[in-house]
């Protein structure tokens, strides 16, 4: 058994191992996106597990540049962590992340993180001493009531028309006074400002140009759309958001978002996200506590749901700030390679 890391001709075994494991097929368009057209040339950052010629296992991480302390250090988010079901109990997924921490303490990456299902994040914090961070919150707005009952019970799908006075009721009242704009490619008004926001949270990814038309508008099987408002010509902040039909149900997520410190720039985005999603019956999206993000989404009716995704962490370099408090992030659900 032989853990070493990716070189190109691994790629078919790898697919393989994938739909194997996930019982989902992978274009190998989406792993080129996912894994070689990412804007950090560390990046694909791979390690598999082999024996006999076969992988049996294989761990990556999507590494970006981050801002710590408004410092640019290398994080690493796990992903696609997976062992060949015949191949379990041979400890594959315990030496995988024994030389991922060697690997990524070797290529500079500062902290390790992941939104791990609930047995890998067991597994992740036993070997590789992270910690649990917390579970992000969910908050959801609530638009089309009987639409979303309707999804669970046919019988009420003739009173759905009842939706569309419940939408005047609700309606979001938002008086719209900036500038604002689709962005079909982000530009140099993107790094500027990432740098401004640098100092939004001791610790958030570098929302720069480049990372957000890989992110968002290169992807090869989503569609997001990408907002920005404008302040004397200057960008003041953006909003990603998508929408999906799943069970039966049309959802509004809000992917991505990031303004200047001031409210106004992030009730201005709410407002422009709630008219892009008006038709969903439901918009939903999650954030971290005590952030100017969760107290505008509180204001712009969304409610706390529930808090199903967890957060886990590894610290890999001493000298940064204590990464392992939720209180230092700003986390979207962007930042998770499954939105």
């Amino acid at each position: 058994m032989n853990i070493r890391r990716y070189k190109e001709t691994d790629l078919p075994q790898i697919q393989s191992l994938f739909q194997k494991v996930f019982k989902h097929e992978r274009s190998d368009r989406a792993w080129k996106w996912k894994f070689s057209d990412t804007p950090e040339e560390l990046n694909p950052w791979i390690l598999v597990c082999e024996d006999g010629g076969k992988i049996i296992g294989h761990i990556s991480l999507w590494v970006h540049d981050a801002y710590i302390d408004g410092k640019k250090n290398k994080i690493g988010l796990r992903v696609d962590t997976m062992v060949d079901p015949d191949a379990r109990g041979k400890g594959v997924y315990q030496k995988l992340n024994n030389l991922l921490l060697e690997e990524a303490k070797k290529d500079g990456i500062a902290f390790l993180y992941g939104f791990p299902a609930p047995k890998a994040k067991e597994l992740f914090i036993k070997y590789t001493d992270a910690s649990h961070l917390l579970n992000v919150p969910r908050y959801v707005r609530i638009q089309k009531p009987i639409s979303l009952l309707a999804s669970k019970v046919k019988p009420l799908k003739i009173a759905k028309p009842l939706d569309k006075l419940f939408a005047v009721v609700r309606a979001p009242k938002y008086k719209f006074n900036l500038e604002s704009r689709e962005i079909k490619k982000c530009d140099g008004d993107f790094d500027g400002l990432a740098e401004r926001c640098r100092s939004l949270s001791k610790a958030l990814l570098v929302r720069n140009a480049s990372y957000l038309n890989w992110r968002y508008l290169d992807h090869p099987e989503k569609e997001y759309k990408i907002q920005a408002i404008f302040e004397a010509g200057q960008m003041k902040g953006y909003i990603v958001t998508c929408q999906v039909w799943k069970n039966n149900m049309l959802s509004g997520l809000i992917v991505d978002w990031l303004a200047e410190s001031e409210d106004k720039y992030w009730e201005e985005l709410l407002g422009l996200a709630l008219a892009e999603l008006k038709d969903a019956d439901i918009v939903q999206t999650w954030v971290l506590p005590d952030t100017i993000s969760e107290k505008v989404l509180q204001k712009g009716g969304l409610t706390h749901k529930d808090s199903p995704m967890p957060l886990v962490g590894k610290e890999l370099n001493d000298e940064t700030i204590p990464l392992r408090k939720y209180e230092n992030w700003y986390i979207t659900p962007g930042d998770v390679d499954s939105f």
